[in-house]
């Protein structure tokens, strides 16, 4: 899977977001909805993505952690598919978690995965890149 660039849509009353054509071809049917465990955003993943992510981390975790993180991720998780014009429709948990409310959200595409970003959060977050450091990441790995 290869998602890349950026696509801004309108967030509606409902919590409806449009997902781009393109995107929706590539994850297929449904999507998994996460909250980014780092950042005020939102991931999103095809079906098989996920699984392979999640088969990651609870085959890591001892079983006597993997119950509390198992609630911690899935409890404001979304499996869902889309409605008619092509938008999803996100739980109030997941939007708070973003910060999104009625208007702009940006929709970003990460090669396997998507996220979905309140605009003025997105901006602070590209505003702060280092073009120079993303550089060096890149040669430290040689890439």
């Amino acid at each position: 899977m290869n998602l890349c660039g950026e696509f801004f849509h309108s967030l509606d009353a409902k919590n409806r977001l449009f997902i781009p054509a393109k995107y929706r071809e590539m994850f297929g049917e449904k999507v998994m909805i996460v909250r980014d465990r780092k950042n005020k955003c939102l991931l999103v993943y095809s079906i098989p993505e996920w699984e392979k992510y999640q088969e990651k981390i609870f085959s890591t975790i001892p079983s006597t952690k993997s119950r509390d993180i198992k609630r911690y991720i899935y409890r404001n998780s979304l499996e869902t598919g889309y409605d008619s014009q092509g938008r999803v429709m996100l739980t109030s948990a997941l939007c708070e978690h973003a910060e999104l409310e009625k208007g702009t959200a940006v929709i970003v595409g990460c090669g396997d995965m998507a996220e979905i970003w309140n605009e003025a959060n997105y901006a602070s977050k590209i505003a702060d890149e280092n073009p120079d450091d993303m550089e060096d990441i890149l040669e430290e790995y040689g890439v």
